[in-house]
């Protein structure tokens, strides 16, 4: 609905945070406390780290995989988004990355602090995300010495992923039927107010699976700095 551009566009955002907050929340509680079992278990030589750092990787795959799908089917057909295979599907692999980087920046968190440090730091490091994700102040708007900030952001390949999803791809013009005057009937017009192409999905998907494999890479190497420190 032409009407309700904004609102989806709002929804889109919402969604974004919740992928990424409660997922990186969720590492950030849980993992400082699995840390005494694993200094325990790993110096009694029951596993090498990259055993055990493969093993929580590979076990949240399922889970992850299924409760987005899950979480995708049932508010892409409550919210009334395109009934097209193409854009559910890429709206559910923008989901899943976001959830991916969401828990491989909390695990990089938590591998190093505490839960109450960590509590306190993963919000604070995700606010500048947030800035940068061109929600709000748009690409357009930042001053030129900020820009950069725009390329590091995850929150920012997420958001265009998804509005890539739903208004990118050359989608045609909206239906008008719940108010006499639409702004945003067409797609393009509302892309370019928020500064942003509707044919970047498969380059914010790559960035998104680097990001998340760096983030694991990292906090791979966090927790051996972590481990070694406390020999």
């Amino acid at each position: 609905e032409g009407s309700r551009v904004l609102d989806n566009y709002n929804l889109l955002f919402a969604i974004l945070i919740h992928h990424s907050m409660t997922t990186m929340m969720l590492t950030v509680l849980t993992f400082p406390i699995e840390m005494s079992i694993l200094l325990k278990e790993h110096f009694n030589r029951w596993y090498s780290l990259k055993a055990y750092y493969t093993s929580i990787t590979l076990i949240d795959l399922p889970i992850s995989v299924v409760g987005c799908l899950l979480f995708t089917v049932i508010i892409y057909l409550w919210s009334y988004q395109p009934m097209e295979w193409e854009r559910f599907w890429m709206f559910f692999a923008m989901s899943l990355l976001t959830v991916f980087v969401g828990q491989s920046f909390g695990l990089m968190i938590g591998a190093w602090f505490s839960v109450v440090n960590g509590t306190f730091l993963a919000p604070v490091l995700t606010i500048p995300m947030m800035m940068f994700a061109g929600f709000g102040v748009t690409l357009r708007d930042l001053p030129s010495y900020l820009k950069w900030g725009s390329h590091i952001s995850y929150l920012r390949y997420g958001l265009e992923g998804f509005v890539g999803a739903i208004y990118g791809q050359g989608r045609g013009v909206l239906d008008c039927n719940e108010a006499p005057y639409c702004h945003y009937r067409y797609p393009k017009k509302f892309l370019e107010e928020i500064t942003m192409r509707g044919d970047q999905f498969w380059n914010d998907f790559m960035a998104l699976c680097v990001i998340t494999i760096a983030f694991r890479i990292v906090a791979f190497v966090v927790l051996k700095a972590k481990i070694n420190s406390v020999k």
